[in-house]
């Protein structure tokens, strides 16, 4: 009888996921900034997807889309396909037209952010009685807070891709 070999990758890149949905929803919760929490779980995704490719980031977006579907008060699914369609988006234009540095990843970072902002917030736009100017600056303030955290997360992911390609 042969022993399935799970890869050191996929547990480390699980482990990052779990511990990143732990910072945002167990940490964070309680230090916001001016009522404003940092939704780090969209970075995660775009650099592994920055780093692994389109299936792994398809892959771990769709993990970090489930997390983001429990710990947030919206429709169910609705960041599962989001974050996995950012993962697969990002994975694909790294594999082909991309640069894997950080200006890239913060510009795609932003754009991840803005979207899942958005998304949070369709809802609220179009069948609730809450201010669209409201809307606005809450997702721009939540989307700039967030945005900090590139910085901390883009070396952990750098990392983890150069141990996937020296296996």
């Amino acid at each position: 009888m042969s022993k399935a070999k799970i890869p050191f990758v996929l547990i480390a890149h699980v482990l990052f996921i779990i511990v990143i949905y732990i910072i945002q929803s167990m940490v964070f919760t309680y230090i916001p900034v001016s009522g404003f929490f940092p939704v780090l779980l969209p970075i995660a995704v775009v650099g592994i997807a920055t780093f692994e490719g389109s299936s792994r980031g398809g892959g771990y977006g769709l993990l970090a889309g489930m997390l983001c579907d429990v710990s947030f008060n919206q429709p169910v699914l609705v960041m599962t396909v989001v974050l996995t369609a950012v993962g697969i988006v990002v994975g694909v234009l790294s594999e082909t037209i991309m640069a894997r540095g950080f200006p890239t990843f913060f510009l795609c970072c932003f754009s991840a952010l803005v979207l899942t902002s958005f998304v949070s917030m369709f809802s609220l736009i179009f069948f609730s009685d809450v201010g669209f100017s409201a809307l606005i600056r809450t997702g721009v303030l939540q989307t700039l807070y967030s945005v900090i955290f590139t910085l901390p997360i883009y070396p952990i992911v750098r990392s983890l891709g150069r141990r996937v390609s020296a296996e």
